[in-house]
Parts: C-alpha cells; structure tokens; sequence
C-alpha cells in the first residue's frame, strides 16, 4: 500500500509536470497531518504557471485607409499543433515531429509557423481541426502567406516572452467575408500543417480593401 509520503512524492512530481497545464491542486493533501502539509508547501509554492497562451488581431481599412472593421480574440491551438510543440521541444533527431493530417504529429519538422492564412467559413474552432473551413486559397491577394512581421519578445522576470506575426491582405478580387484565419508551416495547402485557427465576426472586403491579421503567443506566466 503506497504510503503517505510516498502519495507526497507522487503528486510532487505530477505537480511539476503538469503545472503548466493549469491543473488544481486544491484539496490534494487534505488529510495529511500538519507537518506533512508543510513538507509540502514547495510542491505549490513552486509550481509552474506557465502556458503558451495566444491572441488573434483582426483589422480591416478600405482603400482610402479608414478603419472599418476591428476585431480580437484568444485563438485556439489544435490538437496537432499541441502534438507537434511536444515533439518539436522532447523529439529530437529523426523523431522530431512535424504535421500529418492523420492526427499524430509524425515525420521530421523543418519549417515553423508562420504561415498566415484566411476564410470564408464560420464554423467555431474546434481541437481536431486540421485545415480552415473554406480557405481564401486561390483568390488573387487573399492567398495564404508568411508573415511580413515577426517580433520577438525575450521575457526576463515579469516581461513577457512572445512572438508576434502579422500579414497584411489586401483584396484584389470580388467581395468577401473573412471570418476565419489559421497559422500554418508551409504555404503549400496540402500537407501543411495547422498550429492554430480561431473564427470571427465577418468582415467585408470590397476590391481595394485589406486586412491584417496578427497573430501573438506568449510563452509563461
């Protein structure tokens, strides 16, 4: 039978590897006598906070450069852009994963995410999504694209850590809604991999019109 100070360690150690996950320990220890809650105050005391959390930007301008549409959200990280993060950070060599659109993150990733894409399609993001709903592919300006900007923020203490991409549309075709965007690897659609994808109140472009779309990842607490 595990013991007291067995079950401390135990929990300890999913503490500190699951911290990051934003998992609870409320109520873990109740129980235990005073001396060993004590014992293990270092297990929440020094927990980590850190999650890579993530904010979408929209904004779109007429021709003549006015603000005509404005919007903002946290986006959502799917489930194979997690599998990937984990392979890309614990992989290593050949088993370094990259995208396959059969669910797990397999093969050797050599390109990161920074590939902009954009859409018609309104469905909500969902984890097992893999591609956006109905992608702006091939409509002249509105194609996906990487990012014009990249900007890095290399936290220290209570700065924040994060990089900010960004890419500018500018319609060159007949009147859409976009109300959808992605982040992806490659700007080749078939085989690439999707990190993320968040949906929109529409925005309608009329020819001449752009949107911008910035996508930020902060990484800790």
């Amino acid at each position: 039978m595990t013991n007291k100070s067995t079950l401390i360690a135990l929990v300890a150690a999913l503490a500190v590897t699951t911290g990051g996950l934003g998992l609870s320990l409320t109520g873990v220890f109740d129980g235990l006598s005073t001396t060993q809650q004590e014992s293990s105050n270092w297990v929440t005391s020094n927990t980590a906070n850190g999650l890579m959390m993530g904010h979408l930007t929209v904004e779109a301008h007429n021709e003549a450069g006015d603000l005509t549409a404005y919007r903002q959200s946290d986006n959502a990280v799917v489930d194979d852009g997690e599998q990937c993060i984990l392979k890309m950070l614990f992989g290593g060599g050949a088993n370094t994963g990259a995208y396959t659109s059969t669910g797990a993150c397999t093969g050797s990733l050599t390109k990161g995410w920074d590939v902009i894409a954009i859409g018609t399609n309104t469905a909500d993001a969902a984890d097992e999504q893999v591609v956006l709903g109905n992608e702006t592919s091939s409509v002249y300006g509105l194609e996906r694209k990487h990012a014009t900007t990249k900007t890095w923020s290399n936290g220290t203490g209570t700065d924040l850590t994060q990089v900010v991409l960004a890419k500018t549309f500018t319609n060159g075709a007949q009147a859409h809604t976009i109300t959808e965007s992605g982040l992806f690897n490659s700007t080749t659609v078939a085989g690439s991999g999707m990190l993320a994808r968040q949906s929109f109140t529409g925005v309608a472009l009329s020819t001449g019109d752009s949107i911008t779309i910035t996508w930020t990842f902060t990484v800790g607490n």
